[in-house]
């Protein structure tokens, strides 16, 4: 996990979006308690600390579950089939996202290993087979 020297209330929901697409995964930690998350926050959900650091999540996680999406939302139209999962990241919370080309259970055994990718596509994209290590 990478600290950011930007002010953590200067994280916008655009700012986050625009990282997104620079291939970069943001979000906080909470400097009393240590509790981390991708949401735009203002103080702790735990602690109710404000003070909060903005920081940079690794791109290697695994997959906690998902559903596999055979008809989707307009902005995925192309995309279809892909399964929308849950990631818990290496060094940080969990978050949703979603990776292209599956179609059967058999395709995504819960606790898969995935990285993030750097992409213009719509939403957080995560490639299986990767490991991180």
């Amino acid at each position: 996990m990478t600290e950011l020297t930007q002010d953590a209330s200067e994280l916008t929901i655009k700012e986050f979006q625009e990282g997104i697409h620079e291939g970069k995964i943001e979000g906080y930690r909470c400097t009393n308690c240590g509790h981390q998350q991708i949401d735009i926050m203002e103080f702790c959900p735990v602690c109710h600390s404000a003070k909060l650091e903005k920081v940079e999540f690794s791109h290697f996680g695994s997959v906690v579950t998902y559903t596999i999406q055979l008809v989707a939302p307009e902005q995925f139209m192309n995309e279809v089939p892909y399964a929308w999962a849950i990631i818990q990241l290496d060094d940080g919370p969990k978050i949703t996202g979603w990776i292209p080309f599956i179609s059967r259970p058999e395709d995504l055994p819960i606790g898969q290993r995935v990285v993030f990718k750097k992409s213009y596509l719509p939403g957080i994209v995560f490639e299986k087979g990767k490991t991180g290590d």
